[in-house]
């Protein structure tokens, strides 16, 4: 599936809400993402700004894709046919809109869940498809929505990928870039991986720094792969290890030879392996972490 994860977001009547025109290009664009994964001929939409953030023509054109969409999926759902001025406009018909699109997302393979009216999500799942890399050196293209090129960004493998998918993640070396905006660019230096890889961005990355953990040499267990835990003040949603500023030569050389890396959450206790030897020297740890996905 090359569809993105895409935010769709609940309009439950708040007196707070705002239906703005960043609302009505996510929906357009969310559209034209599921019309393309479901073969159904995209639309050019008007991008919306303040001085025309609900026009009733294109919301007209917004019904009449995700009807399209919908019939092509086999899904059956309620549209508005009849958008035109004086016509009243209530929370409903952003609610059915964001709703019609999401279960369309959803009969498409799409993941995560709606939102509140008043978040955004800021951390979003992708899947390193090993038919979908191509060129020189080998690339993969994704489409992410909140990706711009002036915007910072992280790139992860998350805790849960699996022992076949690390290795092909260490041994392709890889690295990501902006190509452009909602344009993810991840790289393969080194040995094009032949497995899935899962991965997560993040926008500007993630927020809580725990620099004070020590993972202990007499402390790995296992005959190989190596595990040891450690715990957190609270339990991280994401979590990113790493070297924290100056660490050791020979701690350093121990982290990279070993390609330690965090692979389980349980809670607030977090298991890092040691992929391919045992260190013998104790070395200090830097833990990114967020716990939520939304803002």
């Amino acid at each position: 599936m090359t569809l993105p994860q895409l935010m769709f977001k609940i309009w439950d009547g708040d007196d707070n809400e705002r239906f703005t025109f960043r609302d009505m290009n996510r929906l357009t664009f969310n559209a034209n993402q599921i019309a393309a994964e479901a073969g159904v001929t995209t639309v050019e939409f008007v991008e919306a700004d303040r001085t025309q953030q609900f026009r009733y023509d294109e919301v007209q054109k917004l019904e009449n894709l995700t009807a399209a969409i919908a019939m092509t999926l086999g899904l059956n759902i309620i549209i508005e046919g009849n958008w035109r001025p004086m016509r009243s406009i209530t929370y409903r018909d952003f609610e059915r809109m964001e709703s019609n699109l999401y279960a369309c997302y959803q009969a498409l393979g799409g993941v995560g869940d709606r939102i509140p009216d008043n978040k955004r999500l800021i951390t979003v799942s992708a899947v390193l498809f090993p038919d979908a890399w191509g060129g020189s050196p080998p690339h993969i293209d994704l489409t992410v929505p909140f990706v711009h090129t002036a915007r910072e960004v992280m790139v992860f493998v998350p805790h849960y990928a699996t022992l076949e998918q690390r290795m092909a993640e260490h041994k392709a070396r890889m690295t990501a870039g902006i190509s452009a905006d909602r344009t993810l660019r991840i790289t393969a230096n080194g040995m094009m991986p032949r497995v899935a890889i899962p991965i997560k961005i993040t926008l500007g990355g993630l927020e809580t720094i725990k620099d004070d953990i020590t993972l202990s040499k007499n402390s790995w267990s296992g005959d190989g792969p190596w595990t040891q835990s450690f715990n957190l003040p609270e339990a991280p949603e994401n979590v990113i290890i790493g070297l924290p500023a100056g660490v050791s030569a020979d701690a350093a050389k121990a982290y990279a030879e070993s390609a330690i890396h965090a692979s389980a959450v349980s809670g607030s206790t977090v298991t890092v392996r040691a992929l391919y030897s045992r260190p013998t020297e104790n070395i200090p740890l830097a833990v990114l972490y967020s716990t939520t996905e939304v803002a």
